[in-house]
């Protein structure tokens, strides 16, 4: 059997870490993923997925995102059944988030993307023009 899911999208909002009774630290969080478009001119939609990570993978959530951040979040889908106040029962779905990865440079001061700074920098080294030799 195989359930990996592997999302790329923003945090809809603050995080907060909490600290369980147990001492075992977990997050929730919620993520704005963008469906792929059949054609270029078709309206973006998002789907809004719910998360949960804990211990390490949670701590460094709090520690390097916060709302609005991209992220990359693996981990495996899971459902749980539990039943309402009315006695209705329910399903939740969740991805279950044991490994996350940044996937973007924030902007700089003067609103220049770090990554095109980094490339002019790599332009001036390979400028024949200055070397020594």
């Amino acid at each position: 059997m195989l359930n990996i899911v592997v999302l790329m999208g923003r945090f809809t909002k603050d995080l907060e870490l909490k600290k369980l009774e147990s001492g075992k630290k977990v997050i929730n969080f919620c993520l704005a993923v963008e469906r792929n478009r059949a054609k270029k001119d078709e309206e973006k939609v998002s789907d809004f997925i719910d998360c949960i990570a804990w211990e390490n993978t949670a701590e460094f959530i709090s520690t390097y995102f916060k709302k609005g951040d991209p992220i990359i979040a693996q981990g495996r889908l899971e459902t749980r059944q539990y039943e309402d106040k009315q006695g209705n029962k329910r399903k939740a779905v969740y991805v279950f988030v044991n490994n996350v990865n940044f996937c973007a440079f924030k902007k700089s001061e003067e609103g220049q993307d770090k990554s095109k700074s980094q490339e002019d920098n790599l332009d001036d080294l390979f400028n024949d023009q200055d070397l020594p030799f």
